[in-house]
């Protein structure tokens, strides 16, 4: 491949890596989206000498005039955007790029048109990297990296000449230009060499400068995922709408899972304590700000349960990673007596709900150390309790016209005297005797508790929460409803749970004397349809591979510059044992499912598809390209046209016809040696085996290129060859 061909090759693949990446990271329009990557596989489809029809070409090729009006129209156009459209830079900037983009690609005609798609491309590999911190980045980068790397060193190696550069493909030169300007096998090992310098030393400057987390070009405006439940007042069935949501919240590692441990964790995120027969509210919104005992380190002490000795329960640590959420509210296992994060400040109310000052704009990182409270041995047992008028007033505080939900409490707890064997009763009877469904009406009822209770006999959990709620208190038992995740999906390979949407759960505490308030779900267990053992695997690999991106890069930060640092001098075998474990964890049985998981997706989104199929198309086109021009192999061979290869497979056969017949080609002989011994011993064949033979020597030894007429003329001699009679013996 010459030097002018290859340039304008890997500067539209430049141009196709940062296309690529704004379709993944920010939204484009269909419509644009189509013209830009049309645009793309049309020019690449032409350089790599594809035919098309030249009437087609013709109306393609416009003036220089007629693309500078576009390229005026294209501005107007960006303020448009910019006013009235989508109203933020970001998006009116990224836009008005890929118009530039596709202008340019059809505009290339000289140097200058090269540096201007350059630099189109590197905005918008920026506005890529400003647009997502996602896993998916990484090889659309290095992508761009290769093949930047490449179009800088042919842009030099181009710089003395004048090749033809425009629209379609390069003129043909002179066997011996053509030879001094192609693609050999050091410039294939030099440029990737070059690329892989280049990676290394990009390595080197990420671990040694630390970074910002302030994404100046990000946009910030609906980013957030929309949460319901986590407000100071929530009506009965907000929840219930968002349990189809696939979406993920936050991913929370443990630092251990003993065995034997439950198969869920509950993620406390509010608690409310008053409900008027509709929604629920809390009336403890009084916040204080946590104290922070050491740097990035918090204390809670909550001041609505009693402090119970630390000897009596096990930490919970956990590791949340917390996607951009509507709310304010942090989550962690019940009930939190530490956080550690970058955090600009924590609030804390009365009934133990965590606060950030305001709602994160992007995702964010934090540790919990969680002490669950166990039921103590005295609370089995009947033990009169006294409440204060407060606590009272907030936690045994019925709506109007309950007495059908009182008197059913009473018939359940009946012969039950403490009030922890109240509340197992309770929790027992909405467990067995109602059934879970989220085909419910929000808001339809006006006392949807009583429906729920005796007539519909079907809910979900908030309603079997605040029917608990409502029926303990009504029994003397002090009660509060608290909403959060109930996080069930384990990953395997990355040791942590994956929360999603539809894990927002609502469940129950209840307030024991010794105990203080403990965790109590009346909700049934849910059996949802068997998945795909194969693609959930995978999933949770590449959900694995996310995580990590996010912690080694995202997220990096001078403290783990500080430990990297720290680890290298404690000594290399840790950590390359640590790395080779979690390698081998992650990647464990990979080969066997990802073919089954494949096929097991049931749901396709048509926009993914279509540019998962164009990366797979993309990366084909490629190896097509590598396979067929093989830069990596001898020069010599990679320059050999293709009438000089048809020509000696012609005579080859001819040969083959020979020896058929009894005349031998020795391997010292040369053609004209071979030529003599057949016109001596077969004079009908002797002419045609001379036309061949001389176009064999002229193509071979002669370096010259034969016409369509002498490959037909050497064919039309083989096939008289194959009709001469025997020789003479």
């Amino acid at each position: 491949m010459t030097f002018d061909k290859a340039l304008r090759l890997t500067s539209i693949l430049l141009a196709s890596a940062a296309f690529i990446g704004l379709s993944l990271g920010a939204h484009l329009p269909d419509g644009l989206l189509l013209v830009t990557g049309a645009a793309l596989i049309l020019v690449l489809l032409r350089t790599l000498g594809i035919q098309f029809d030249e009437r087609f070409i013709q109306r393609m090729t416009l003036s220089a005039a007629t693309w500078n009006v576009l390229v005026f129209l294209a501005f107007g156009g960006f303020w448009i955007d910019l006013l009235w459209i989508s109203g933020e830079l970001l998006p009116a900037g990224v836009h008005f790029l890929l118009l530039l983009m596709v202008i340019k690609l059809f505009n290339l005609e000289s140097r200058r048109d090269y540096l201007h798609l350059y630099a189109i491309s590197f905005m918008a590999i920026l506005a890529a990297a400003a647009s997502t911190t996602e896993l998916w980045y990484l090889p659309v980068f290095l992508a761009y990296l290769l093949t930047g790397v490449w179009t800088l060193v042919l842009y030099q190696l181009t710089r003395d000449q004048k090749p033809s550069l425009a629209k379609g493909l390069p003129a043909p030169s002179q066997e011996s230009t053509a030879a001094e300007s192609r693609v050999t096998p050091h410039l294939f090992w030099l440029a990737n060499g070059l690329a892989l310098g280049t990676l290394l030393l990009t390595m080197v400057i990420f671990f040694a400068i630390p970074r910002v987390s302030a994404g100046i070009g990000r946009s910030t405006i609906g980013e957030s995922i929309r949460t319901s439940g986590f407000s100071e007042t929530v009506d009965l069935g907000m929840i219930g709408p968002i349990k189809h949501d696939p979406g993920v919240v936050m991913r929370v590692q443990l630092a251990e899972r003993p065995a034997g441990a439950p198969d869920h964790l509950y993620l406390r995120g509010m608690a409310y304590d008053y409900y008027n027969g509709r929604s629920w509210a809390t009336h403890l919104t009084g916040r204080r700000a946590l104290p922070e005992i050491a740097p990035d380190t918090f204390a809670v002490r909550s001041g609505s349960s009693r402090q119970i000795p630390a000897a009596t329960q096990q930490a919970i640590h956990q590791t949340i990673l917390l996607e951009a959420l509507d709310t304010a509210v942090l989550f962690g296992a019940s009930f939190p007596e530490t956080i550690t994060g970058h955090l600009f400040g924590l609030q804390s109310d009365q009934a133990g709900a965590l606060y950030l000052p305001m709602p994160a704009s992007s995702r964010i990182e934090y540790s919990v150390v969680s002490r669950p409270h166990t039921v103590e041995e005295a609370d089995t047992h009947l033990q009169p309790a006294t409440y204060s008028q407060a606590f009272t007033r907030h936690y045994l505080q019925l709506p109007e016209a309950s007495d059908h939900v009182a008197a059913l409490a009473e018939d359940v707890t009946q012969g039950r005297l403490s009030a922890y064997d109240k509340a197992r009763a309770i929790q027992d009877h909405l467990t067995h005797h109602y059934r879970y469904s989220l085909d419910i009406p929000a808001g339809s009822q006006e006392r949807p508790i009583e429906e729920f209770l005796f007539h519909r006999k079907t809910g979900y959990c908030e309603h079997y929460a605040t029917a608990m709620v409502i029926m303990l208190r009504s029994v003397g038992v002090p009660a509060r409803l608290v909403t959060g995740f109930l996080a069930t999906e384990w990953n395997e390979y990355g040791n942590y749970y994956l929360v999603r949407q539809r894990d927002a759960h609502a469940w129950v505490e209840v307030y024991l004397p010794h105990s203080g308030w403990i965790t109590m779900d009346p909700t049934p267990a849910v059996s949802e349809p068997p998945a795909d053992p194969g693609w959930q695997s995978v999933g949770r690999m590449l959900d694995t591979l996310r995580l990590r991106w996010n912690r080694s890069f995202v997220q990096y930060s001078g403290a783990d510059q500080l430990a990297v640092v720290r680890g290298l001098k404690e000594g290399t075998s840790t950590v390359r044992e640590q790395a080779w474990s979690s390698l081998s964890s992650l990647w464990h049985g990979l080969g066997d499912r990802i073919g089954h998981g494949l096929l097991s997706i049931r749901e396709w989104n048509l926009r993914l598809a279509v540019e998962f199929l164009g990366l797979v198309a993309i990366g084909f086109g490629l190896l097509a390209g590598l396979y067929r021009y093989r830069p990596w192999q001898a020069q010599t061979a990679a320059r050999i046209p293709a009438d000089r290869t048809r020509v000696a497979h012609l005579y080859e056969r001819a040969v083959r016809h020979a020896t058929r017949h009894g005349l031998i080609k020795r391997p010292e002989a040369t053609p004209l040696e071979f030529l003599h011994l057949v016109r001596n011993r077969w004079a009908e064949a002797g002419d045609a085996m001379a036309t061949i033979t001389e176009l064999y020597c002229r193509s071979r030894y002669g370096q010259t290129s034969l016409t369509r007429t002498e490959l037909e003329q050497a064919r039309q001699c083989l096939a008289h060859l194959a009709q001469c009679g025997r020789p003479i013996q």
